[in-house]
């Protein structure tokens, strides 16, 4: 289906400024002219293909084996797709957790990386002054399920953060989101790295002990930022690139005087905890994205 159907959204090309090759994956939320779709397009904006989704779609991407995987919100799952874009596998979380839309990863090994978010009951009034005696906090549960789906390593924020290690989240409030975690990423160690948006922290996890390695960034920065004036904050993506550096998107809510938002390279001495800044892109003028 091509691109005929009259509730998919058009895109338009505004910059074309010698762009990488490749095709482009994405999907649009739906509202109410657009229907959600997984799309794939060129650099030209071609469609090349897209699908209707009845409920939601998020995080379309193509994976390292060559499966496409898209959050279907209908099935609360993600559904995995072989070039002919029939639907060949699906991942859930196991142990009773519900699968979040943030993030999947498959590893080479067939097993692959999911997380779900953890509503508790928590008495916050005996964490902070004026806390809700009855709040929803809501954790954050790593996990890396086999090709059977049998979980085979579990992470639970409850047992490494504070709650008040968030930044800008009330604790006060009868919802308390205190992780928001949003990129998983298997590094080249073996052990992962995640990003938690609310505690604006790269966090490293011992995939064997579930021991926290380092935290980068947020109110527990263990590094020292070389050539770099202002931190990252509400980040997503982190990802280890090639070189050994690691990349992240940068969206900067809470930055004063002014948000923006930017893409920013880090290269870690993870000896000597060092951040140092070897590249950033920052629009000009500046761009600002709240989420995502």
């Amino acid at each position: 289906n091509s691109g005929t159907n009259a509730l998919l959204p058009l895109l338009t090309v505004s910059v074309s400024n010698n762009p990488s090759p490749g095709k482009i994956f994405l999907n649009n939320w739906g509202n109410a002219t657009y229907s959600p779709h997984i799309i794939i397009a060129s650099n030209d904006a071609t469609m090349l293909y897209s699908q209707e989704i009845l409920t939601r779609a998020s995080d379309f991407n193509r994976q390292p084996n060559g499966l496409m995987v898209y959050y279907d919100f209908l099935t609360m799952s993600y559904l995995g797709m072989d070039n002919q874009f029939n639907v060949v596998d699906s991942f859930t979380c196991g142990n009773g957790y519900v699968t979040d839309q943030h993030e999947l990863r498959l590893l080479d090994n067939g097993h692959a990386l999911l997380m779900s978010y953890d509503p508790q009951t928590v008495d916050m009034s005996r964490i902070v002054t004026g806390g809700n005696p009855n709040a929803t906090v809501i954790g954050l549960i790593i996990q890396e399920i086999d090709e059977e789906k049998n979980v085979v390593f579990q992470w639970r924020s409850w047992d490494h953060f504070q709650i008040t290690d968030a930044e800008n989240v009330s604790f006060t409030a009868s919802v308390v989101d205190y992780v928001h975690g949003n990129a998983i990423e298997y590094d080249y160690d073996g052990n992962i790295m995640i990003s938690s948006r609310h505690l604006s922290e790269i966090t490293k996890i011992d995939r064997a002990t579930g021991n926290i390695i380092w935290r980068l960034g947020g109110k527990n920065n263990q590094f020292t930022f070389i050539n770099e004036p202002i931190r990252f904050r509400y980040q997503h993506t982190v990802r280890r690139i090639p070189n050994g550096n690691i990349i992240l998107f940068d969206n900067g809510n809470f930055r004063f005087p002014n948000s923006y938002s930017r893409a920013v390279e880090y290269q870690l001495d993870e000896v000597n905890k060092t951040a140092t800044r070897v590249w950033q892109y920052r629009s000009s003028p500046d761009i600002y994205s709240t989420f995502m």
